[in-house]
């Protein structure tokens, strides 16, 4: 049966309830880190259990994955490498706050050789990008996020936003990668995700431009979805989709506190 205006492939369930996905170590622990900065202290139980998370982040982050995108191929994506960094970085922060038990110096220390690694195997001085996985020339949209996550702010990853936007970009929106294009439309929380990212980098007078932009892309009764035909404007996949809301909440967030007076 075909879905939506022949959406296809139609399934049932999805891929990564079965699958090892390394950038998830970092969501769970930056949604943790923000739970402690706004005020609240972790229990002793959920203390240990991070701690555990830590220690497994550091025995698998040498491991090839999926990706945060679920795709059948198992490399060494840039970005799920990036997700343990950031996930013992919040827990080195976590340990000297006394909010986890643990072997944080270990932790330290593994977050120093990913970002090594990354350095070493993932940018190209060609591209003037950081690429997808070691050995490609191809591109990731989802690098954004750590220039989100503190990881890069500076002149590589300002380089890795403009060579995303010539070769990933469709109008204000991007693609998730190199020859998604062929395939499906562009991924909505890249857009926003984006924003976000231009502003951490400085370009904060560009990120509003594309973020007035992008305020014409949500539907009649202010709804987004998933992914979107940059030709003809429809919406596709999943709808609504939390996580676009989340992200134009979050680039909305990013650009008024960067826009604020002090």
């Amino acid at each position: 049966m075909p879905g939506w205006r022949g959406a296809a492939p139609v399934v049932s369930g999805n891929n990564a309830a079965g699958q090892l996905q390394l950038g998830v170590f970092g969501d769970l622990f930056s949604i943790v880190a923000l739970y402690v900065e706004h005020g609240n202290v972790l229990d002793a139980h959920t203390g240990r259990l991070l701690a555990g998370v830590a220690d497994l982040a550091c025995d698998r982050w040498r491991s090839k994955d999926p990706g945060m995108w679920e795709l059948p191929e198992h490399r060494h994506y840039t970005t799920s490498k990036l997700g343990c960094w950031m996930a013992l970085t919040k827990a080195v922060e976590l340990a000297e706050n006394g909010q986890i038990p643990g072997d944080d110096a270990r932790w330290r220390s593994e977050a120093e050789h990913i970002r090594e690694w990354v350095e070493q195997n993932c940018w190209s001085e060609e591209r003037g990008a950081y690429v997808w996985y070691p050995g490609t020339d191809q591109l990731d949209a989802s690098i954004v996020l750590h220039a989100i996550s503190g990881f890069d702010r500076g002149e590589r990853m300002s380089s890795t936003l403009d060579a995303l936007r010539a070769e990933l970009g469709a109008g204000p929106h991007l693609y998730r990668f190199t020859g998604a294009a062929e395939e499906e439309g562009v991924f909505l929380a890249c857009s926003f995700w984006l924003v976000s990212a231009l502003t951490l980098c400085g370009r904060v007078e560009e990120a509003r431009g594309l973020m007035d932009e992008l305020m014409s892309t949500p539907n009649d009764v202010g709804l987004l979805s998933e992914m979107l035909d940059p030709a003809t404007g429809d919406l596709l996949g999943n709808l609504p989709q939390a996580l676009s809301h989340l992200a134009l909440v979050n680039a909305a967030i990013t650009v008024s506190e960067a826009s604020s007076p002090d």
